[in-house]
């Protein structure tokens, strides 16, 4: 089996944490509307958590992009391995 391309996997990489950026971009650009001065404080939080859920996988794919940059290119895992990771919490 042939090795992943270390630029393709990277770019692959990249466009996760944009997209985990993007979509918590969009949570509070939902938010900044007319109806931003909503009373119902489970909403408000309920969008504040999916912030930072979105926030936190980004940040986390971004330890993981540094993890797989940081392994030679002829030992690296494809990112496919490390996507699996993002989300998911450690272990206690």
């Amino acid at each position: 089996m042939a090795r992943p391309n270390p630029e393709r996997q990277i770019h692959r990489a990249c466009g996760d944490v944009r997209a985990a950026l993007i979509s918590a971009l969009e949570v509070l650009a939902e938010g900044a509307g007319p109806s931003a001065a909503c009373d119902d404080p489970f909403k408000v939080f309920s969008d504040l958590g999916r912030v930072q859920r979105h926030v936190a996988d980004a940040l986390h794919a971004a330890n993981l992009l540094d993890q797989m940059v940081g392994v030679p290119a002829d030992e690296r895992p494809p990112w496919s391995y490390y996507r699996s990771r993002i989300g998911k919490k450690p272990p206690c």
